[in-house]
């Protein structure tokens, strides 16, 4: 009986053997795969984030859980979510075959940390991706440079001075101008009215006195 006995059971075993290799294979070329945002994503406070992790299967479910540098623990966000959108304090989940987005339309410090991520597909797998939320920086924003330190006493006192000296110089300087300008067009007249011949006097020159006669000898008979 062991003689019959045995090539039965070798035949099983082969079989068996073959089954678990075709398992084997089939599992082998089934992987899934998995890869996740790399490096560090920065974002402004206010900001959009976005963070995702792909296997090759479809997705059975998902479990997302923070950890904060401040803290040791990691703090659940979605625990087996499922296909489709889910969204908890912020967070929103996207689900989609082997593809999972995980949405903050508006980042603050407190979501900033390192996400741990376990996926279930085919394989159970965990990806880690960080986000780090940052100061907004505004082009346009100028900082305010604080109040104006005072300035000393003789300072002000001659600055205020010198506004009110240059006006009254340039008005001074314009009155003698239009003096100076009066006086001399007002000779100018006087000098027109004046005849020719006393113009002549007043100017300095005399009218010279004609030159005296010469009266002639007289030469005939009272001459000795």
């Amino acid at each position: 009986m062991l003689t019959l006995a045995s090539p039965v059971l070798l035949a099983r075993m082969l079989w068996a053997l073959l089954l678990l290799d075709a398992s084997f294979s089939a599992q082998k070329g089934s992987w899934d795969n998995p890869t996740c945002t790399q490096g560090v994503v920065s974002v402004p406070r206010g900001a959009r984030a976005m963070m995702a992790c792909n296997i090759s299967n479809p997705f059975s479910n998902i479990t997302i859980c923070l950890s904060v540098a401040a803290r040791t623990d990691c703090q659940y966000i979605f625990r087996n979510a499922p296909q489709g959108n889910t969204s908890q304090d912020g967070w929103h989940l996207r689900v989609q075959g082997g593809m999972a987005q995980l949405v903050i339309e508006d980042a603050w410090d407190n979501q900033s940390g390192q996400y741990k991520w376990r996926l279930q597909g085919g394989q159970i797998n965990v990806g880690i991706t960080t986000l780090n939320v940052s100061e907004p920086q505004d082009p346009l924003f100028t900082p305010y440079p604080g109040p104006e330190s005072p300035r000393p006493l003789h300072e002000v006192g001659s600055q205020s001075d010198m506004v009110f000296v240059i006006p009254v110089i340039v008005i001074l300087f314009i009155l003698v101008l239009g003096m100076w300008a009066w006086c001399r067009r007002r000779h100018s007249l006087k000098l027109s009215n004046i005849p020719q011949g006393a113009r002549e006097d007043s100017m300095g020159g005399e009218a010279a006195l004609p030159a005296p006669s010469r009266r002639p000898r007289m030469y005939g008979a009272f001459s000795r």
